[in-house]
């Protein structure tokens, strides 16, 4: 009789409080999201120093990892690479990347270490090659001593992930051998998950990846020429790709990152998202294409989530409020960012 008293009880509070059955049933009926293991961000590097603030602010929007960038050049004409210059932006060289990276573990953030090469303006990195073996050679030693010191920084700072290079997509074709013994060394070293961030148009060309942990994809896939496209309409051109990424990730059995991924708050912001040709403000296409791809790809369990192109750690993008950047701090998109990583 209790019980049955009971029972009561609770069905006339269920509809005291305006729900049904069929809510509870349409609740439990709502397919499961995958579950983000990294709702990231890169993070520019500070110039100076990177303070306790940027980090309050990170966590306030649930985001729990962050990319570090020690950046490289590229002399092209002399085949070789220069690193930890005084000259670069504090956060860029090792002891930026130290300090950062225990900052970032005091906050109880995981930490991708992604080693980027910066050629010169305009320059993909994608199309770097060389004329004879002997320059080719002499730019993977070089590229081989700047990865190597890297994973060793990784290894003795306890850096969760580490990404051993960033669209180098010729350069990948063209020499598979030495990408596949520079593996085998880093490994040696580094403990850790490893990836590597292929570009969004060759990501299925890479030989190695059953090699890695992740499968790494800097995400710039181009969705829609619409001024200020339809989160549905997004939805929709999303799903060649996912076609694409789901064959290889039947393949490999690795889980898939997005090593960066983002768009501008300009017109035509899911068009060509690796460009930088549209100057026109647009936070809402900035905003409905953050959306679109969380809703394609946070349904699938193999999408373990990525990092957002990008944070800036030092305040100067707040000195021109009304300009187009990546950056969704300050935008609406950072609001749909909250919604998902939460």
């Amino acid at each position: 009789m209790k019980k049955t008293f009971f029972i009561l009880i609770v069905f006339l509070l269920i509809i005291a409080s305006g729900y049904s059955f069929y809510h509870f049933k349409t609740y439990t009926d709502m397919p499961a999201l995958a579950k983000l293991e990294y709702k990231g961000m890169n993070l520019v590097a500070p110039i100076k120093e990177l303070k306790n603030a940027t980090f309050d602010e990170l966590k306030a929007y649930h985001i729990n990892s962050i990319s570090l960038i020690p950046y490289a050049f590229v002399d092209v004409d002399n085949a070789s690479i220069h690193y930890n210059n005084k000259r670069q932006w504090w956060g860029e060289r090792t002891e930026g990347i130290i300090a950062s990276n225990q900052l970032a573990h005091d906050y109880k953030m995981t930490v991708m270490l992604k080693p980027h090469l910066w050629v010169n303006h305009n320059f993909y990195t994608g199309n770097l090659d060389f004329s004879t073996d002997t320059e080719w050679k002499k730019w993977e030693t070089d590229y081989e001593k700047y990865i190597l010191d890297f994973a060793q920084l990784a290894q003795k700072e306890n850096i969760e992930l580490f990404c051993f290079g960033t669209e180098l997509g010729n350069a990948v074709a063209k020499r598979p051998e030495y990408w596949f013994q520079l593996i085998h060394k880093i490994k040696k070293i580094y403990t850790g998950k490893l990836t590597y961030a292929a570009n969004w148009d060759d990501f299925d060309k890479v030989p190695f990846w059953n090699q890695l942990d992740y499968i790494g994809i800097d995400a710039y896939f181009p969705l829609s020429d619409a001024t200020t496209p339809a989160v549905a309409d997004l939805n929709k051109a999303w799903q060649q790709h996912i076609l694409k990424m789901e064959k290889l990730q039947a393949k490999t059995k690795k889980k898939i990152i997005f090593t960066e991924f983002g768009y501008r708050n300009s017109d035509q912001a899911a068009k060509e998202p690796w460009t930088e040709n549209q100057n026109s403000i647009n936070n809402l296409a900035q905003a409905n294409a953050y959306e679109s791809l969380f809703q394609s790809l946070t349904k699938k369990d193999w999408f373990a989530g990525g990092f957002a192109w990008k944070w800036y750690a030092d305040e100067y993008h707040k000195e021109e409020k009304n300009s187009v950047d990546y950056t969704p701090q300050d935008k609406p998109a950072l609001e749909t960012i909250r919604k998902w990583y939460q």
